[in-house]
C-alpha cells in the first residue's frame, strides 16, 4: 500500500510539473494574449515563441533558468520559474514607450533592428491593422502620414510616395513582387486586390531599394505580408483558432464580412480566409469652401439606356457618385509544413477578384452638352498567386540561412467603353503570366559582419487582344488592343550582393552592388497597319550595375543620424514603350526608343528619443533622374495630331528626358507620454521638375501630413487625428502628365483638412468593437490628381470575434 501511495505522489509531481509548463502572455491593460513573445535563457541557448492566444510550453527550460520575455510593442521582463509558478503561469507585459527597436524583415529579406536601418521606415503592425478603419490595402498606408493616395474611382488607391507612384514603387506580396510588365506609369490600383484583412503587418520603406528588389523601387518598396498558418503547441494536440470581422459604413453603404480559420499539429499548419466585400456609390461631404463653384465636383448627370437608346439623366442626389460602387471577392489558403527545427515549407495560394468597376473619372467627363462615354469600366479584375518558399537554416561555409520562393502569378484586366449614342463596344482584355524565383542566401560571419546575396529571375508574358461589339446586329470586328496585338515577352536575370559590418557601438556601414540584365521584345499587327506606325515590332536588351553605400551613426544612446548615396534604375515595361491609348483629348503612341531611366539618390536622416518617451525622426532627400520616363508630345508620320471617330487627338508618347530633379523632407513626432496616451505628427513636402523642358513632374503631391491622440485605458482605446493636405496650384502641375488637371478648379486642387475619431471597445479577449466617425465636418475635397470626391461624413462600425 506505501509503495502504491508513492506511485501515487510521484504522478502527481510529474503530472503537475508537465501540465504547468504552458503559460500565457497577456497584455497588463487589457488582459489580451500577446502572440510572438520570444522566450529564451541567459544563454540564449533555448527559446519559444507564444502562440495567437499568448500560449507557450517553457517544459524545455531547466529549473534553474532565468527567463527572458522580449516583443518590439512591450517592456522586456526576466523571471524565473518559480516566479512563474507564483504569477499562476500568466505573465503580463506593459506597453513600453517609444518603439524604437522594431524589426523590419523586408529591408533585408530577413530582418534587421530597425535602428540599426539607415533608411527611413513605415512598419504597420497587425494590432494596428485591426484598429484601421481602411476599406482597402492602398487606404492602410495613409494611416503612416507619410504616404498619399490618388483614387480615379471608387475601386481605386494609387500610393504616392516621394514624388513616385505607379510602377515606380515596388509592391510586394510575401515575398514575391507585384509589378508586372502592364504596370502603368499613370495611376495603380492593384494594391486593393491584396486583401487587407488577413495581413500581419505592413512595412514601408522609403526612397530607392534597387540593390536588394531590382528594377521599380525607386521611391520605395511596400511589402505586404499575410498571416502564416501557426502550430499546436503540444504534440499529439490539433490547435484551432477562427477569426469573424465584418465592417459597416455608410458614406458609401458598405458591407465586408471575413472569415478565417487555422488549424495545426505540431509540425504541420493550415490557414483558410474568405473575404466578401460590397461597397457602394460614394457620398460626398456637402461643407464646401466658399470660393469653389457651385457645381465643382457634384455628380450632375448619368447615362441610362431605354430601348436601346442612351439617355442622360438628372442626377437626383448630386452628392452621390453614382458608378462608384464595386464588389470584391477574395480567398487564401496557406500551408506550413516544418519537419524539424532547420528547415520551413510554406505554399501559399491567393486569388482575388471583383465585380464590374466603373471608371467613374471618365463617365463624369462631358464632350459638349452630353456625357462622353455611356460606359467605361474595368471588367472583372482577377489576381491569382501560387507559390513555394521554403528556409533553410544551418550554418555552413556558404550560408546561414537560405530562403526560395518559386512563383506563379496571373493577373487578368479588361477595359469596356462606349461613347454616349454609339452602337459600338470597344472590349479590351489583358492577360499577364508572371513566372519569378528568388534565392535569397544570409551568411553571419560574426556579431560584427553579416553578408546577403542572391539570384531574382522574372519572365513575364501578355496577350493584350480588343474587338469591337455592335449592340444593334451583334457583329463581333477587330479594333486596336493597348498592347501589342502579338507575341510580348519580357525576361529579367539579376545577381546581388550587400554587406553590413558594425564596427563598433557607433559606427554601422553598408554597402551592395546590384547587376541586371534585361531583353523585351513586342510584336504589333494590325495596330501597325491601323495608325501607320513606322515598326512592327520592339526589341531590346538591357544591362544595369546599381550600388549602394551608407552609414549610421549612433553617438550617443538616444541619437540616431544616417547618411545614404544610392543609385536605382527601373527597366521601361510593355506599358511604357508599346502603349496605344486615348484620354483627355490625348492619344499615347508606342516608343521603340525608350530607355532605362535612372536615378542617383542621397538622403540623410535623423532620429532623437528625449528622456525616453519622445522621438522626432525625420530625413532630407534628393533624387537626380537621368532619361526618366515622362510624358512628352509625339510626331506620327509628320503630324502632331491625329483624328480618330470625329475626336481630333493631340498625339503623346512616353519618352525620356535628359535630367529631372526630385527633393523633399518627411518629418515625423511620436511620443507616449506615459502608458496610456500617445501623440504623433507628420508631415511632408517634395518638389520635382523636369529640367530639359523646364516642366513640373508629374506625381508631385502637396504638403501632406497627420496628426492623432490617441488614449489607451483598461478596455478602451480612443483616437481623434487629423488629415491635410496643402493646395497643388496648376503652375505647379504637368500639362502632359497623370494629374487629372480636368478634374481641379482653375486655380488646381484646394486644400483640405479632416477631423476624424475612432473608439476600440476590447469587450473580452475574443470580441472587440469599433465605432469611427470619418470627416466629421463633412467637408468636400478632392485628394490631389484624383478624380472622385472623398466620403463626407462616415460612420463605420466593425465586429470582430476570435473563437
Amino acid at each position: 500500500m506505501n509503495y502504491l501511495y508513492c506511485l501515487l505522489l510521484l504522478f502527481t509531481f510529474i503530472t503537475q510539473r508537465v501540465t504547468g509548463q504552458q503559460i500565457t502572455v497577456i497584455n497588463y491593460l487589457t488582459g489580451a494574449p500577446i502572440e510572438n513573445v520570444a522566450i529564451y535563457n541567459g544563454s540564449k541557448t533555448k527559446s519559444t515563441l507564444t502562440n495567437q492566444k499568448g500560449k507557450a510550453d517553457i517544459t524545455l527550460f531547466n529549473e534553474d533558468d532565468s527567463l527572458y520575455f522580449q516583443h518590439t510593442s512591450y517592456n522586456n521582463a526576466i523571471l524565473t520559474k518559480e516566479q512563474i509558478r507564483q504569477s499562476s503561469y500568466r505573465i503580463a507585459l506593459k506597453k513600453r514607450n517609444i518603439l524604437i527597436k522594431d524589426i523590419v524583415i523586408s529591408f533585408n529579406k530577413l530582418g534587421e533592428d530597425k535602428n540599426e536601418i539607415p533608411h527611413m521606415v513605415d512598419v504597420i503592425i497587425s494590432e494596428k491593422l485591426k484598429s484601421n478603419t481602411a476599406q482597402n490595402s492602398a487606404d492602410i498606408l495613409l494611416s503612416t502620414g507619410n504616404i498619399s493616395v490618388q483614387k480615379s474611382q471608387g475601386g481605386g488607391g494609387s500610393p504616392v510616395i516621394r514624388g513616385f507612384e505607379a510602377n515606380k514603387i515596388l509592391l510586394v506580396i510575401d515575398g514575391v513582387r507585384m509589378n508586372n510588365a502592364i504596370y502603368r506609369s499613370g495611376h495603380l490600383q492593384n494594391s486593393i486586390t491584396i486583401d487587407k484583412n488577413i495581413l500581419e503587418r505592413t512595412e514601408i520603406i522609403y526612397g530607392p531599394n534597387s540593390t536588394i528588389y531590382g528594377s521599380d523601387a525607386l521611391g520605395g518598396t511596400v511589402h505586404y505580408y499575410t498571416r502564416d498558418p501557426s502550430f499546436a503547441i503540444e504534440v499529439g494536440k490539433i490547435a484551432f483558432q477562427a477569426n469573424i470581422f465584418t465592417q459597416l459604413s455608410t458614406a458609401n453603404k458598405a458591407k465586408v464580412y471575413h472569415f478565417d480559420f487555422n488549424t495545426g499539429t505540431r509540425k504541420f499548419g493550415s490557414l483558410t480566409s474568405i473575404t466578401l466585400s460590397d461597397f457602394g456609390d460614394i457620398r460626398m461631404g456637402k461643407t464646401r469652401a466658399p470660393f469653389l463653384n457651385d457645381d465643382y465636383g457634384k455628380n450632375l448627370h448619368f447615362v441610362k439606356r431605354y430601348e436601346r437608346r442612351d439617355s442622360m439623366v438628372i442626377n437626383p442626389d448630386p452628392y452621390t457618385q453614382k458608378n462608384t460602387g464595386y464588389k470584391q471577392y477574395d480567398f487564401l489558403q496557406k500551408f506550413k509544413y516544418s519537419p524539424g527545427d532547420y528547415l520551413d515549407l510554406l505554399v501559399n495560394f491567393q486569388y482575388s477578384t471583383s465585380s464590374d468597376i466603373p471608371r467613374y473619372d471618365q463617365l463624369n467627363i462631358y464632350k459638349g452638352k452630353y456625357l462622353k462615354y455611356a460606359d467605361w469600366y474595368y471588367g472583372p479584375q482577377k489576381r491569382i498567386l501560387t507559390s513555394l518558399k521554403s528556409v533553410l537554416k544551418t550554418s555552413n561555409p556558404l550560408f546561414t540561412t537560405f530562403s526560395s520562393i518559386f512563383a506563379f502569378q496571373n493577373i487578368e484586366e479588361d477595359r469596356i467603353t462606349r461613347k454616349f449614342d454609339d452602337e459600338n463596344e470597344i472590349n479590351q482584355e489583358e492577360d499577364v503570366y508572371v513566372y519569378s524565383i528568388d534565392l535569397d542566401f544570409f551568411k553571419l560571419h560574426n556579431q560584427q559582419i553579416k553578408t546577403n546575396y542572391g539570384i531574382e529571375f522574372v519572365h513575364n508574358k501578355v496577350y493584350s487582344q480588343a474587338y469591337r461589339y455592335n449592340f444593334l446586329d451583334y457583329s463581333v470586328a477587330d479594333t486596336i488592343t493597348r498592347y501589342p496585338d502579338k507575341d510580348n515577352n519580357t525576361f529579367d536575370l539579376s545577381a546581388y550582393i550587400t554587406n553590413k559590418w558594425n564596427i563598433n557601438n557607433k559606427y554601422i556601414i553598408s554597402g551592395g552592388i546590384r547587376f541586371n540584365y534585361s531583353h523585351y521584345n513586342s510584336e504589333f499587327e494590325y495596330n501597325t497597319s491601323f495608325y501607320n506606325l513606322p515598326f512592327s515590332d520592339i526589341t531590346q536588351e538591357n544591362k544595369a550595375l546599381t550600388g549602394s553605400l551608407s552609414m549610421v551613426y549612433l553617438p550617443v544612446a538616444d541619437l540616431k543620424l544616417n547618411l545614404i548615396l544610392s543609385s536605382g534604375y527601373r527597366n521601361p515595361n510593355i506599358d511604357d514603350y508599346g502603349k496605344i491609348r486615348e484620354k483627355s483629348g490625348d492619344l499615347m503612341i508606342p516608343n521603340n526608343n525608350l530607355k532605362p531611366e535612372y536615378s542617383y539618390n542621397g538622403e540623410i536622416g535623423f532620429s532623437k528619443t528625449i528622456d525616453g518617451y519622445i522621438q522626432i525622426n525625420g530625413a532630407f532627400f534628393l533624387s537626380y533622374l537621368n532619361n526618366a520616363i515622362v510624358r512628352a508630345p509625339a510626331m506620327l508620320n509628320g503630324s502632331s495630331v491625329l483624328i480618330f471617330e470625329d475626336d481630333t487627338l493631340r498625339l503623346i508618347k512616353n519618352d525620356n528626358a535628359e535630367e529631372s530633379v526630385i527633393y523633399g523632407t518627411s518629418l515625423n513626432i511620436i511620443s507616449d507620454l506615459n502608458s496610456n496616451i500617445s501623440f504623433k505628427a507628420t508631415l511632408n513636402y517634395t518638389y520635382g521638375k523636369n529640367l530639359t523642358d523646364t516642366l513640373p513632374l508629374s506625381h508631385i503631391p502637396p504638403i501632406y501630413g497627420i496628426t492623432s491622440i490617441s488614449y489607451d485605458i483598461k478596455r478602451f482605446c480612443n483616437e481623434i487625428y487629423l488629415i491635410y493636405n496643402g493646395w497643388k496650384h496648376m503652375g505647379d502641375m504637368n500639362p502632359y502628365g497623370e494629374d487629372n488637371i480636368d478634374f481641379a478648379t482653375n486655380d488646381g486642387f484646394p486644400g483640405w483638412f479632416t477631423i476624424n475619431l475612432k473608439s476600440v471597445y476590447r469587450i473580452n479577449k475574443n470580441l472587440s468593437l469599433l465605432i469611427a466617425v470619418e470627416n466629421i465636418l463633412n467637408t468636400f475635397y478632392i485628394p490631389f490628381a484624383s478624380g472622385v470626391a472623398s466620403p463626407g461624413r462616415n460612420f463605420i462600425g466593425t465586429l470582430r470575434i476570435k473563437i
